[in-house]
C-alpha cells in the first residue's frame, strides 16, 4: 500500500522536546521551577532546527542548571497532544545519569536563566506529586522505571551514536 497521505517533503510539523532525568546519590530527581507554567519539570526544552536530541538536551541542561553532561540514551518518548497554546509534540526523556554528591551539589540556576526559572530542587520520587503536574509525575516515574530495568535506547544520528557535552 502506498503512503500517499503524508508528503515526504512536507511532513506534519511537531515540536521536539529533549528533557533530562538526572538523579543524585540518594535517588532524588533534579527538577526546575519555570516562571511561565505551574509546577516543577525536568530540565530541558525544545530542540532547535537541525539540532540533535543529544545536543539539545545537553544545551538546555547546561543553560538551566550549569551542569555539563553527556547524553547518549533516551529512556522514554512522551507524545503530547496540541493544547491550543502549543502544537503537538514529542518529548524525549534522556538519561543524565546519577550524579556524584559533589556534582549534584554544584547544580544551580545560572544567572542567565533567572527570568525563565525560579528555582531548582532535588525531589525524592515519593514526593513527585507535591511538585509536578500529574503528567510530569507519570513521565518521570516511567523514565525511572525504564532506567531501573536497563531499557534505555541509544540516541543515533544516521546510525551513529549521538554525543554532545
Amino acid at each position: 500500500m502506498a503512503h500517499t497521505d503524508i508528503s515526504p517533503t512536507e511532513p506534519p510539523r511537531r515540536r521536539l522536546g529533549a528533557v533530562a532525568l538526572i538523579t543524585n546519590p540518594e535517588g532524588a530527581v533534579l527538577m526546575v521551577k519555570p516562571t511561565y507554567k505551574e509546577g516543577w519539570i525536568m530540565p530541558g526544552g525544545g530542540a532547535r532546527q537541525d539540532e540533535t536530541i543529544a545536543a539539545a538536551v545537553a544545551r538546555e541542561v547546561l543553560e538551566e542548571t550549569g551542569l555539563a553532561l553527556l547524553f547518549t540514551t533516551m529512556l522514554v518518548l512522551d507524545q503530547v497532544p496540541a493544547d491550543g497554546s502549543s502544537r503537538e509534540g514529542l518529548n524525549a526523556v534522556c538519561d543524565g545519569g546519577q550524579l556524584t554528591a559533589e556534582l549534584a551539589a554544584s547544580a544551580e540556576v545560572p544567572q542567565a536563566a533567572v527570568g525563565e526559572l525560579e528555582a531548582l530542587a532535588w525531589v525524592p520520587p515519593h514526593r513527585l506529586a507535591e511538585h509536578a503536574q500529574p503528567y510530569q509525575q507519570r513521565r518521570i516515574e516511567a523514565a525511572l522505571a525504564a532506567r531501573a530495568a536497563g531499557r534505555g535506547l541509544a540516541l543515533l544520528l544516521l546510525g551513529n551514536p549521538q554525543t554532545a557535552v
